[in-house]
């Protein structure tokens, strides 16, 4: 290992890491607000612009697309250009088309638009846990790289009510100052990211290959190849299957709540505020568990409670208010606390440093694809079968995800260097 690297994995967390870290993972803060902001801007969209069906599910999904596009595109851009470019041009995509998706004028303006926007997202989803994993200490990098989802609450939390804001005091305004509200934090951290230095283990692996040249700087087949195939699909399974759960529930939370008994759409709102709040809370529980127990505990448990919240459910789909509220606490906090959190950690610890960036943006791709189908249906099997099938199909899959889990290795306290650049000169091991 490097010397210089040897030696930051022993640092202890100083203010440099808590710099760069928040300014990384204010882009999450933007992209759960963004992603989230949907589910109340769909009650003023919704007559306003008279979506059918599956242009509803075009509306909620449309940002995930883009997200797909931009995960794919940007995760090879960065392990061959640099964290640092990347990491400013997506934010630039990002402010333009939430201007664009807020002035929208048809339905397939805003789709268009949001779909965009979501190219800015995925990008950044490519280069959040790398940028934070790279510049962690050992110990203390669970917590710093479990900010990020914390920090994707918290924007979730000011979508919604922020969104209530508007819906009451706005009317058919709403969706567009809500969207467009996203604007403003975009131009301050765009501002700010330009302190951040590049990677120093990007640096470290971009010099190694300059003096070395017959060897490529960056190669998607190693995670075609042992040891990194099995680890990593088995990732990149987990993160489709918890965004499958997560997306379809979360981005229609007010609509599946006014059909479970809640009368209004103030009400709705308000729910999917305090059930917003509750996810935050999680998450925060889980960026202070990811060191403590490690990733592969937590992950197992999140699904786990996932899967039998969601059968439960299915078995009566018309709770009192008492249990609606414990069900979709306990799937909230079992999914911002775990599952939401490791998927997507597993992948950027468990691949070198010369392909963590692609094999990120080809996990966030990949995620995205269950993320758009779930989104995109959901509308589609709720008019047609009702929420039992949802909740089942859901559910089923947490308990899949549960199972797969078993399979990863632990990465708390272990050396990004250990887990993956040793493992290339020594499969066996």
């Amino acid at each position: 290992m490097d010397e210089s690297l040897s030696a930051r994995d022993k640092m202890p967390v100083d203010r440099t890491h808590v710099r760069v870290t928040v300014l990384t993972v204010a882009g999450y803060f933007l992209d759960g607000f963004n992603l989230l902001v949907i589910s109340v801007a769909l009650l003023t969209i919704v007559p306003a612009l008279h979506p059918s069906a599956v242009a509803t599910g075009l509306i909620g999904s449309a940002t995930l697309a883009g997200m797909f596009l931009g995960g794919l595109g940007s995760g090879f851009l960065v392990d061959l250009l640099g964290r640092r470019r990347i990491y400013m041009w997506d934010l630039i995509i990002f402010i333009i088309f939430t201007i664009g998706a807020a002035v929208a004028q048809n339905i397939w303006q805003l789709v268009l638009f949001r779909g965009l926007l979501g190219i800015g997202i995925g990008a950044d989803y490519a280069l959040t846990l790398t940028i934070v994993s790279e510049f962690a200490p050992v110990k203390g990098r669970g917590t710093l790289m479990g900010a990020g989802l914390f920090a994707y609450w918290i924007g979730a939390v000011a979508a919604i009510f922020l969104g209530l804001l508007f819906f009451v005091t706005t009317g058919s305004l709403a969706w567009r100052l809500t969207l467009l509200a996203g604007v403003i934090p975009a131009i301050i951290v765009l501002i700010l990211r330009q302190t951040v230095p590049e990677s120093p283990r990007w640096k470290a692996v971009t010099e190694h290959a300059r003096l070395n040249r017959h060897k490529s700087s960056t190669s998607i087949m190693i995670i075609f190849k042992r040891p990194f195939a099995r680890r990593v699909w088995l990732s990149y399974a987990n993160w489709f299957i918890n965004d499958i759960i997560f997306y379809g529930i979360g981005i229609y939370t007010p609509i599946l709540l006014l059909g479970l008994g809640l009368k209004t759409h103030i009400a709705s709102i308000q729910g999917t505020g305090v059930l917003e709040i509750v996810g935050m809370a999680g998450a925060f529980a889980g960026m202070m568990l990811l060191d403590r127990w490690g990733r592969r505990p937590l992950q197992i448990w999140g699904f786990l409670l996932q899967g039998l919240t969601l059968l439960a459910f299915a078995i009566d789909p018309k709770p009192s208010i008492l249990m609606l509220a414990i069900f979709f606490g306990v799937f909230y906090i079992a999914n911002a606390g775990g599952t939401g959190q490791t998927t997507g950690i597993f992948v950027s610890e468990l691949v070198p440093t010369k392909v963590r960036g692609t094999a990120m943006g080809l996990g966030t791709a990949i995620s995205r694809i269950g993320a758009f189908v779930s989104a995109f249906f959901l509308p589609v099997i709720l008019k047609a079968d009702g929420i039992e099938m949802i909740l089942i199909l859901t559910g089923v899959l947490a308990l899949i995800g549960a199972a797969l889990t078993l399979a990863l290795p632990e990465t708390r306290y272990q050396s990004l260097e250990a887990l993956n650049e040793d493992q290339m000169t020594n499969p066996a091991t």
